[in-house]
């Protein structure tokens, strides 16, 4: 059984009280992947507590360092990295945090292996061109699967912020063109599975030097895990609503379980 703990951690200042509850929520789903969103080298991966030192004592970061907005950590002491890769999207960007980060891993017990990816597509909604970018991303993310599939012939788990999705602003294009093209929505393939939302589009946060997010009930979905290709199987998909979860960020972590 393979554990995938997916967040959009909030490119927001302070972060370290923030970057604790995370850690801590991870810790206890015991996760043995972690896919990130928004984890700036402005914000979560700095101060005294900086998002991948509270991690480094159990697992091994993939993607291009500080830069990265869109990492992929996984638990060292039970997987190999037989490859690694980041792609920035083409096209709309803002300081170049729309990408993807890939990780070809084996069990160290079984030898089992498959990919593992952390994307974030572009999230603006003023208009077509908007929605345009977000399809152009998820044809950009196909062909990546499709060429990693080709090169290796393992099956993938993308956890991301997909910015589209129900209830949102931005619409769902690029929702339907992933299903439409080979990509599962695990929340829907899944044997057991939630209706709950994903993040909120209204909060606020707490006075004084923590922040803290206080208010707002989740009213959109945006962030989703997928597979593509065969040989991956769900056997959950949660979100965590807890207290705790409710203070990380303006998105809630999403967890998911594998088996392969």
């Amino acid at each position: 059984m393979y554990k995938l703990y997916n967040h959009n951690i909030w490119n927001f200042n302070p972060p370290e009280d923030r970057n604790l509850l995370i850690n801590s929520l991870i810790k206890e789903f015991d996760a043995d992947f972690c896919t990130f969103q928004e984890c700036s080298h402005t914000s979560n991966r700095l101060g005294n507590f900086p998002i991948q030192d509270l991690l480094k004592d159990t697992y091994t970061e993939v993607g291009i360092g500080m830069l990265n907005y869109t990492p992929v950590f996984f638990k060292t002491e039970k997987f190999n990295l037989i490859d690694s890769g980041y792609m920035l999207y083409d096209g709309l960007n803002d300081a170049n945090s729309k990408s993807v980060t890939w990780a070809v891993v084996e069990d160290k017990a079984n030898g089992k292996k498959f990919v593992v990816m952390s994307t974030h597509f572009w999230w603006r909604a003023w208009g077509e061109e908007d929605a345009l970018q977000r399809v152009e991303n998820a044809r950009q993310l196909k062909k990546l699967c499709d060429d990693l599939i080709e090169k290796y012939n393992l099956p993938i788990i993308i956890g991301g912020d997909f910015n589209n999705g129900e209830n949102s602003t931005q619409g769902d294009s690029a929702y339907h063109f992933m299903i439409e093209n080979c990509f599962k929505d695990v929340r829907r393939t899944a044997p057991k599975t939630t209706d709950s939302y994903t993040c909120r589009a209204q909060y606020k946060l707490s006075e004084g030097e923590k922040a803290y997010v206080e208010a707002g009930d989740p009213d959109t979905t945006i962030d989703y895990i997928f597979t593509y290709g065969e040989g991956i199987t769900p056997v959950s998909f949660d979100i965590d609503c807890g207290e705790k979860a409710r203070l990380t960020s303006d998105h809630l972590p999403l967890l998911a379980l594998f088996e392969a």
